[in-house]
C-alpha cells in the first residue's frame, strides 16, 4: 500500500496517496505537501502546537509536521512503534494516543515522543477516538464479528459498548456536544451512530460499497468519510443524500478535517 493523504483548509482536507496532499474544500485545489510510499490509515492534529501526526504502519514509527504550512513539509520522527493504525491527539492534556494492531496495544506518549506508556493490551485494536471532556477512549478491533470498546484515559474501566458488528471498523469519531459516537463498517459501508454509552444505534447511510470503507472525520454538521477513491460528506443528523467532495485516481485511506479562520481542511490517506 502507498500512502495518500489530503488536507482541506477551512474548507480543506488532507489525504494520503504516496504522499501528503492538501485539498481546499472551497476551490477543490490540490497541493502536494510531501511525497512518500507508506501505509498510513489515519492522522491526528494538535490544535495548540499545530502539528499533524502520521502513523506509518510498515515503517513502524509516528512522524509529524507543522500545519498549516505554505512550503513542502519535512517529516520529523516522534516515536518508534509497532504496526500503528489508529491515532488521536489530546490537545488539552498534550498527549498522543495510538493503537498497535500487532502485538495488540493501546499506547500514549508526550508530543515529543517521551514517556511512552502502554495503557492496555488488546486483540488487534484499530481505530480510536477521544472524548477529552469526559476522558474516554473509544476504539475498535480488526475482527469479524467485531465490537467497539470504551476505556478511560489510563486504560482502566474497559467495557464493550457496541456488540455484534458484522465487520471491523477502521473509522471512528465522537461528537461530545451531542454525546454521540460515529463509525464506518469496513466491508458493508454502513455509516452508523449511537449514544456514547452504546445505546440507540442508528444507520445514517448504507453506502452498499463492499470493502475499502476506511476513515471518518467530522465537524459540527457533517461527516466526511472515505470510500475507495472518494471522499464523501453527509449531514450527520439528517442523513441526506451524500455529496462527493473529491475523487482520486488512487485508493483513499485516512481523512483529516482541518478548520481555521472560517475554513475547513481535511486529510485523506490513499493508495
Amino acid at each position: 500500500m502507498k500512502l495518500h493523504q489530503t488536507m482541506l483548509c477551512m474548507q480543506s482536507l488532507l489525504i494520503m496517496i504516496a504522499g501528503v496532499y492538501e485539498i481546499d474544500l472551497d476551490t477543490g485545489e490540490v497541493r502536494t505537501l510531501t511525497r512518500q510510499n507508506e501505509q498510513v490509515f489515519s492522522m491526528a492534529y494538535d490544535h495548540k502546537k499545530r502539528y499533524v501526526y502520521v502513523p506509518r504502519y510498515s515503517t513502524g514509527d509516528i512522524v509529524r509536521f507543522p500545519y498549516p504550512n505554505n512550503h513542502t513539509v519535512m517529516l520529523g520522527t516522534i516515536v518508534s512503534t509497532i504496526y500503528p493504525v489508529g491515532i488521536a491527539f489530546d490537545s488539552v492534556n498534550s498527549h498522543l494516543y495510538w493503537t498497535e494492531i500487532s502485538p495488540g496495544r493501546i499506547m500514549r506518549c508526550n508530543p515529543d515522543g517521551s514517556d511512552v506508556t502502554i495503557l492496555l493490551n488488546e486483540n488487534k485494536p484499530t481505530a480510536l477516538t477521544l472524548d477529552i471532556q469526559n476522558r474516554w477512549i473509544y476504539y475498535a478491533q480488526q475482527l469479524s464479528p467485531s465490537e467497539i470498546f470504551r476505556t478511560n484515559f489510563d486504560g482502566m474501566d474497559k467495557r464493550v459498548i457496541i456488540k455484534n458488528l458484522t465487520t471491523y471498523v477502521l473509522g471512528i469519531g465522537v461528537d461530545v456536544d451531542v454525546e454521540r459516537l460515529y463509525w464506518m463498517e469496513y466491508y458493508t459501508g454502513d455509516l452508523q451512530s449511537a449514544w456514547d454509552n452504546g445505546s440507540d444505534v442508528k444507520t445514517i447511510i448504507s453506502t452498499n460499497v463492499t470493502i475499502e470503507n476506511w476513515d471518518i472525520d467530522m465537524d459540527e454538521d457533517f461527516i466526511f468519510y472515505t470510500s475507495y477513491n472518494q471522499i464523501i460528506k453527509i449531514n450527520k443528523f439528517l442523513g441526506q443524500i451524500p455529496t462527493v467532495v473529491h475523487t482520486d485516481t488512487q485508493r483513499i485511506y485516512g481523512v483529516l478535517l482541518y478548520k481555521q479562520d472560517g475554513k475547513n481542511t481535511s486529510i485523506r490517506n490513499t493508495i
